[in-house]
């Protein structure tokens, strides 16, 4: 085939407008005074677009799988109940409470259904621990309120629930490259290995009120921290994945 051939097969054709013309827009000029190529053209059109498809596909790794969803481990709330209270008289009145100054200056107070435990202060603040549910959790915190009562404080009043925190826990399916997270996010991480396996890795973006703190480690477990409600989870550990992607050993 001649250099000629070849050079008109890629010219815009001579027009008047052509000038101005780029040398995609005239391949498509002369596709449409070509009609008994018609059909071919949208075989190709249609095939490249499959392709394309499919790649993406398979180069969109950062979308994370359904099946690596966060899971609560355990939940921490906070009640008041406006009421002082002495802890002393609590511990010996109820079954499933122990008090012991000497190590915290609170009455522990286990329940088994559900299951969970809480805090009790003087001051009339409960804090409760273990439940995986946020229904588990006020549930155990009124079950608790009527137990003071039922000790000689009948003023308690089940007030200001509140969710102070969230752990929730996930698996990556694929091993971290910690150093590597470690050196190109120094600003938000901490990792020391000789102390502590796990990175510390600090979520705080600038057009997000969230806060969190991640535990991330090299076999890609991952603790999510500092968050109230599950639906904040789901979207740190959103955000995160791909990151870690980008770190997949």
């Amino acid at each position: 085939m001649s250099d000629d051939l070849l050079s008109s097969l890629f010219d815009p054709p001579s027009t008047p407008s052509s000038g101005s013309r780029s040398t995609s827009a005239s391949f498509l000029y002369d596709m449409e005074l070509m009609p008994e190529k018609s059909i071919e053209n949208e075989k190709i059109i249609e095939a490249s677009n499959s392709i394309i498809e499919s790649s993406n596909e398979i180069v969109d790794l950062s979308i994370r799988n359904e099946s690596i969803t966060p899971e609560i481990q355990n939940i921490i709330a906070s009640v008041h109940l406006q009421c002082e209270l002495d802890l002393r008289m609590i511990a010996i009145s109820a079954r499933n409470a122990e008090y012991n100054p000497k190590k915290v200056n609170a009455v522990v107070m286990r329940l088994r259904d559900p299951k969970c435990t809480g805090l009790l202060f003087r001051s009339g603040r409960l804090m409760i621990t273990g439940a995986r549910l946020e229904n588990d959790a006020k549930l155990g915190g009124k079950k608790m309120a009527k137990i003071c009562q039922k000790s000689g404080f009948p003023k308690v009043k089940f007030t200001n629930f509140k969710m102070e925190n969230i752990i929730a826990t996930a698996d990556c399916k694929f091993p971290i490259r910690l150093e590597g997270l470690a050196y190109d996010h120094r600003d938000f991480c901490n990792y020391e290995p000789e102390l502590f396996p796990g990175l510390v890795y600090r979520y705080h973006p600038d057009n997000s009120p969230t806060k969190a703190v991640l535990l991330l480690f090299v076999s890609g477990k991952v603790i999510v921290t500092g968050c109230k409600n599950y639906q904040e989870i789901c979207n740190v550990f959103d955000n995160i994945y791909p990151v870690l992607c980008q770190y997949r050993k």
